[in-house]
């Protein structure tokens, strides 16, 4: 990557070249194209709006991309409407709330989902109108590198020109080239959120954070769930120990979990369909499902841009970009799942800002060690920065700090009592490396953590901060503590 950088700092007599040439361009060219309207996309053409820039804004499909119309944004209304449906039908008398016979009406989970998707798309047409960014609905391929071909849903084709390329175009679900995983029993994650019934067994391939929330929530709605993970175990990017603490809660609420085992086939049999699951010194299993999710991971979407042509680099895939979020091609970037790493809405968006602000002749650059990472089930997880198995690995001198939500008076209020909070601190000096929890509401408590390493607080300055009594942050502060061994309330 450091390679890459240099290459193109190298080239600014180019980025010169260029824009002498678009400065002779007609007045309606734009400062800046973007292909794709995601959250790192459309978050883009609002920043570089921001700065003065004229912007062109080119997506196939709805504004707001995967995440706003497939992806985040539904899958977590659902998630709060099997939240709301568990605690009414298994927990209620827990919190001395009686209640008569209680029954799901999904088609209305559903409708709930749409609207609120439908008023964020709405949301952002909003926002691309009042910063006057020109968006054009058709599939893009860049022409040259100052120019891209748009062809619009009629076929016809139309080619803007700009100073900068952004390139936003997101990614797609993996599939497996597993024998009979095919048909329409077999759901990648869009196929799961065009379904109108909630199946009575579900079988999901991959037990990263898609197949852990969606086997999470289909289980919550009434499915028998069963998860298999190829390695030893769920969410394998994530803490060791978080990662086995939500296993078992899963497991506890009835999710049927298989680590180390693969799908070797699929057969379909009167409607149904029959996975075999490889495990462990070749035992096999076999396991009945009425749908099967495939959620092993999304791939780039980069085929058919043209990145061949202008000899922008790639790797499986992958835009190669700095940290600035150039290629190796002046003035054209790329954001987003298209780059890979982390695929997570917030980055693409952050990764947005900072091709956007570079485009308009800043200097900015993106800071990956403090991106942080939610699962949104409950209890939920969330991290920032390093594991400790990653700390242990590098050979680093480290101290952890540890402190749980069952001993936490807003906690226990919830009914919420699961779960802790991790961080993972330099040893002399308390600067946070890293920080893991899991529990109530921890999607939220997370940043505090996020601006502590922003900001190179170390762990000293967050125990110490006053936190109010009683909040589900006082966990936060005496995990802190703990890191040196004065946990105020650690029994």
């Amino acid at each position: 990557m450091a390679d890459l950088h240099t290459e193109v700092e190298e080239r600014s007599q180019v980025v010169e070249q260029v824009e002498a040439m678009m400065s002779q361009v007609s007045p309606a060219a734009a400062d800046v194209i973007i292909i794709g309207g995601g959250p790192g996309g459309y978050v883009a053409a609002i920043r570089a709006a921001q700065l003065g820039g004229r912007v062109i804004l080119v997506e196939k499909d709805e504004l707001g991309g995967v995440c706003l119309n497939r992806g985040c944004i539904p899958t977590k209304v659902m998630l709060s409407s099997a939240d709301v449906y568990d605690i009414v039908t298994r927990r209620s008398t827990e919190f001395g709330v009686n209640v008569g016979n209680v029954t799901l009406d999904y088609a209305k989970v559903l409708d709930r989902r749409d609207k609120v998707v439908k008023q964020l798309v709405s949301g952002v047409h909003f926002l691309m109108k009042k910063h006057n960014v020109q968006v054009l609905k058709g599939t893009a391929r860049l022409a040259s590198r100052t120019a891209v071909e748009v062809t619009m849903p009629d076929g016809k084709k139309e080619t803007v020109s700009g100073r900068n390329i952004i390139i936003a175009t997101g990614s797609e679900p993996v599939a497996l080239p597993i024998h009979g995983l095919e048909g329409e029993n077999v759901w990648d994650s869009d196929g799961a959120l065009r379904a109108t019934e909630v199946p009575k067994a579900l079988l999901i391939i991959g037990g990263g954070y898609i197949g852990v929330e969606w086997g999470y929530m289909f289980q919550k709605f009434g499915s028998q769930v069963t998860i298999v993970e190829l390695m030893p175990e769920i969410l394998p990017q994530t803490d060791s120990e978080i990662a086995a603490e939500l296993r078992k809660i899963l497991e506890k609420h009835g999710i049927h979990i298989l680590t180390g085992s693969q799908v070797a086939k699929v057969e379909h049999k009167k409607g149904r369909e029959t996975a075999t699951i490889r495990g462990s010194g070749d035992s096999e299993q076999q396991i009945t499902a009425d749908k099967i999710l495939v959620a092993v991971g999304r791939r780039p979407l980069s085929a058919g841009l043209g990145l061949e042509e202008l000899g922008i680099a790639t790797d499986r895939g992958k835009v190669l970009v700095n940290e600035r979020m150039h290629t190796n091609v002046a003035n054209i970037y790329a954001i987003g799942d298209v780059v890979g790493g982390m695929l997570l809405a917030h980055k693409a968006s952050e990764e947005g800002v900072v091709a956007a602000e570079n485009c308009m002749g800043g200097n900015s650059r993106m800071n990956y060690n403090s991106v942080p990472g939610a699962i949104y089930t409950t209890p939920e997880v969330a991290t920032v920065g390093m594991t400790e198995e990653a700390a242990k690995k590098q050979g680093m001198d480290y101290k952890v700090g540890k402190f749980y939500f069952r001993a936490n008076g807003k906690a226990l209020g919830l009914g919420e009592r699961a779960g802790f909070v991790k961080f993972i601190a330099g040893a002399k000096y308390g600067e946070i490396l890293g920080c893991h929890m899991i529990g109530p509401h921890v999607t939220d408590l997370i940043h505090e953590v996020v601006i502590g390493m922003d900001a190179e607080a170390t762990i000293e300055v967050i125990g110490r901060a006053v936190h109010a009594h009683p909040t589900l942050s006082e966990v936060v502060k005496e995990a802190a503590l703990d890191a040196s061994g004065e946990s105020l309330h650690k029994g």
